[in-house]
């Protein structure tokens, strides 16, 4: 048993590191992107539209992955997605200009769709439930580390060699997780299911109209009304998929985590949680930069104070748990959270460095307790037979929130622009303040959901610890 949990961890750790370059890539170029938007010949705002591309492409090709991995089996699916996303980083690398660069990102993000899922779904069901926090501690670092880093590894390339060199670092660490994925995957055989063609064109194109309308919204020469439209289409389309998927004989995901209060929890709280934390990575570096004045290094190297945050606060997470509880964690501490985002919105060119490294680090720390109680208390009622398709619908959650946190800082900056008159080529340091009040009060709004959990969710984790 205990050589079987060491494999388990071992697989865990080849997982999240994957998990870590998807991760990377969907930040990396936000402190990059005057750079790439000057040698785009376009606007930094533009750059969104790479950014949720890429985000965007994980979202439509997860409904299919459970599927494509028990027919093709999760070992071959892993191998390939992995050299989809370093071909795709290749193309990224050699763009000439914002529409070839947005379709490469769509297909690294077609390759991440089936990379990170699959991996999860390998590991999450040879876990035991007595294992499955330290299991989630794993997996979920890289959503906490990747934004972080992101910014700091795209503002030094920017800064000190081209913005090429972002993407052409994948292909090292691709070669690398190929080469452990040979040694600690399962070589399993393939299962033949029933594919539900209308479930996968319905998830696919409901998600995609959804993301497309809102980021219409968030730039100022779209309609507004055409991405309103948008969005309230790819929403009824959604609808209907979820419909299909709770009424036909072999859906393409299973519904069943719905039934649980816990898992359901992921999202309407837990969605506005994971929008808000990926919001910041994106507004303060260009806070920083457009609105300080600061170069791409400094407003990279300032977010090591979350990353610090995240480390040293993740060890106290599981203790909190024992203590208090997931609710109570999740109420307090995501209090805590949205005060950070205030604190962030007062920051000033004058304010002390001091009192900056200490707000991110303090905000760090309470996105890394939030982050992770989120995430594992959603598979805490969760059976076995039933971890696939949990898994899928948590992972398009979080995709979905990381693309509507990119989407909605734009929109935020947009509508803060507009309140204050100015235009979005040209946004001051108030524009930044009231867009982060904005996510601060958004993320009070999770309290609603956190404030109704059963006193005792999760409980059956915590005693098994």
């Amino acid at each position: 048993m205990m050589q079987q949990n060491s494999h388990v961890r071992k697989m865990a750790i080849l997982v999240a590191a994957t998990f870590f370059m998807e991760n990377l890539d969907a930040t990396v170029i936000t402190t990059a992107i005057p750079a790439m938007a000057k040698s785009f010949l376009t606007n930094p705002q533009d750059l969104s539209i790479g950014i949720s591309a890429y985000m965007l492409a994980l979202t439509i090709g997860l409904p299919a992955s459970g599927w494509i991995a028990n027919r093709f089996t999760a070992y071959r699916v892993f191998s390939i997605s992995i050299v989809l996303f370093m071909l795709a980083s290749i193309l990224c690398a050699i763009s000439t200009n914002l529409t070839m660069f947005t379709i490469a990102r769509l297909i690294q993000g077609l390759g991440g769709s089936l990379m990170v899922p699959v991996g999860r779904t390998v590991v999450l069901s040879r876990t035991e439930k007595q294992h499955l926090v330290s299991t989630i501690s794993i997996l979920v670092w890289p959503g906490l580390i990747a934004p972080l880093m992101g910014p700091i590894i795209g503002g030094f390339f920017a800064q000190y060699l081209t913005w090429h060199w972002i993407f052409l670092l994948n292909i090292p660490l691709g070669f690398i997780a190929l080469f452990f994925a040979q040694r600690l995957l399962p070589k399993e055989l393939p299962e033949k299911r029933t594919f539900d063609g209308v479930g996968f064109i319905t998830c696919g194109l409901g998600l995609l109209l959804f993301v497309y309308g809102l980021e219409m919204i968030s730039h100022s020469n779209s309609s507004l009304w055409i991405g309103v439209t948008v969005s309230l289409v790819g929403s009824l389309i959604l609808i209907f998929a979820y419909y299909h998927l709770a009424h036909t004989q072999h859906p393409l995901i299973s519904l069943y985590a719905f039934s649980k209060r816990t898992f359901r929890m992921t999202f309407f709280g837990g969605s506005l949680i994971r929008i808000g934390l990926n919001s910041a990575p994106f507004i303060l570096p260009l806070m920083f930069q457009v609105g300080f004045g600061w170069s791409p290094l400094t407003a990279g190297s300032l977010l090591l104070s979350l990353f610090a945050g995240n480390i040293l606060l993740k060890t106290v997470n599981t203790p909190l748990i024992h203590k208090f509880g997931f609710r109570k964690i999740l109420i307090i501490n995501g209090l805590l959270l949205s005060s950070s985002f205030v604190l962030c919105a007062l920051f000033t060119p004058q304010t002390p460095i001091i009192w900056i490294i200490l707000v991110l680090f303090f905000s760090g720390g309470a996105r890394s307790i939030q982050f992770t109680t989120i995430t594992t208390l959603s598979f805490s009622e969760i059976d076995k037979t039933e971890i696939q398709s949990a898994n899928i619908l948590s992972t398009i959650f979080q995709q979905l929130n990381n693309v509507l946190g990119i989407v909605l800082s734009a929109l935020f900056l947009f509508i803060a622009s507009s309140y204050n008159g100015h235009s979005q080529t040209g946004l001051m340091v108030e524009d930044f303040r009231l867009a982060l009040l904005m996510v601060a009060a958004m993320t009070l709004l999770a309290m609603i959901d956190f404030i109704t959990l059963p006193k005792n969710a999760g409980n059956n984790l915590k005693d098994k610890q």
